[in-house]
């Protein structure tokens, strides 16, 4: 218990410090409310049963209960993927009724990875998700048929409607309205959220800045631009909480978590993480928000964060290229919960996919006395 709480005063002195020279990222709107930075506060219990304690001392990155080692037997790529993984600028997204990660890899297509993330290969779907870059998607589960996929292309400057067969893909071009009509706008979309399986937001976070809904029956969009290039400077991710049915956007250079009401379509609340973190998207478990940053302050490797969204609060700080040897993880780009239940236990893992260098990778949870972890914020 010391050491957790001498980390978390270490971890908020060096965010404040941070803070004080550089507050660019908690400048908003008038019409927003004020951004707080989420404090560091591990936790000594989770939402599952704590997995079996390790009695080997192994590299752990993370504190309190979410502590996790480099999963080094799982997310085996297929040989045909070859030198195009270090193009990697893609997303990866869990079919938990299929037991299956599937992996948006630059001029590859999807990836699949099922047998407890021991088995993979490269889907057959359509010749367009090979020809540009799958940059985010949101998956949709529906009984009795495969889950929807939605997916934006920011080379292609497009916008999928398909399913996890990826075959014969509806599609969505730049807008033809407001900001966008008879203007040279970009439209480079990097992201979408499933409202339910009739609704689908899009973010063009490279681009113009806006983002959009769209009808999933015609795949057509719906009125409405919201957001722009001041309300974030690049909307990267956007994300579906299923708990108040509203969005959360992930304002990257402003490290910032925005959540934007469906209903008054305006920011209710905003969630910051210390200057200098570039958050990139985040996937939810119940109230814990997995973040992937591309950087950390001062341009260091890229961290998974795990942020508990009930207490707003950092419960955890995992470094992939830093404590647990995945040298191409410079920046992380995206993250998903993945989750194996056997019996009484529930494994939990953590797939990433990093860009520039490009790559995946896993990690996965354990019980670690803090005596013998190798890691700190």
């Amino acid at each position: 218990m010391k050491k957790i709480v001498a980390l978390s005063l270490i971890f908020l002195g060096l965010a404040t410090l941070v803070l004080a020279h550089d507050t660019s990222g908690l400048h908003n709107h008038a019409s927003e409310p004020e951004a707080k930075l989420w404090p560091f506060k591990p936790e000594l219990k989770g939402p599952v049963k704590a997995p079996v304690p390790l009695r080997h001392k192994v590299a752990v990155s993370g504190q309190g209960f979410w502590k996790f080692i480099a999963a080094t037997n799982v997310v085996p790529l297929p040989p045909e993927v070859g030198a195009n993984i270090v193009r990697a600028h893609g997303t990866v997204v869990f079919d938990a009724g299929h037991d299956t990660v599937y992996f948006a890899a630059k001029r590859v297509g999807w990836i699949a990875f099922s047998n407890q993330l021991r088995d993979s290969w490269i889907v057959q779907g359509d010749v367009r998700f090979r020809n540009n870059n799958v940059h985010g998607a949101d998956i949709f589960p529906r009984k009795g048929k495969p889950a929807l996929i939605a997916a934006a292309d920011n080379e292609g400057y497009l916008v999928y409607l398909t399913d996890t067969t990826f075959q014969n893909p509806q599609i969505l071009r730049r807008p033809d309205e407001g900001a966008y009509v008879g203007t040279n706008r970009m439209f480079r979309p990097t992201d979408t959220a499933f409202l339910d399986a009739k609704r689908v937001f899009i973010t063009d976070g490279y681009g113009s800045g806006y983002f959009m809904s769209a009808t999933t029956d015609l795949f057509i969009y719906e009125p409405g631009l919201y957001g722009g290039l001041e309300f974030s400077k690049t909307p990267h991710g956007i994300t579906f909480d299923p708990k108040d049915k509203n969005l959360l956007v992930s304002a990257r250079p402003e490290g910032q978590l925005k959540r934007w009401s469906t209903k008054k379509q305006s920011v209710l609340e905003i969630g910051a993480l210390p200057a200098g973190t570039l958050l990139c998207d985040v996937d939810l478990w119940g109230d814990y928000a997995l973040a992937a940053c591309l950087e950390n302050p001062g341009k260091a490797p890229g961290p998974l964060i795990i942020v508990n969204l009930k207490t707003q609060t950092i419960v955890s700080v995992i470094k992939p290229k830093e404590e647990l040897g995945f040298e191409f993880a410079d920046h992380m780009h995206d993250a998903c919960w993945y989750f194996h239940k056997q019996g009484r236990q529930t494994d939990v893992y953590l797939v990433f996919t990093a860009w520039n260098p490009g790559g995946i990778g896993a990690l996965k949870l354990v019980n670690v006395p803090d005596s013998t972890s190798l890691s700190g914020p």
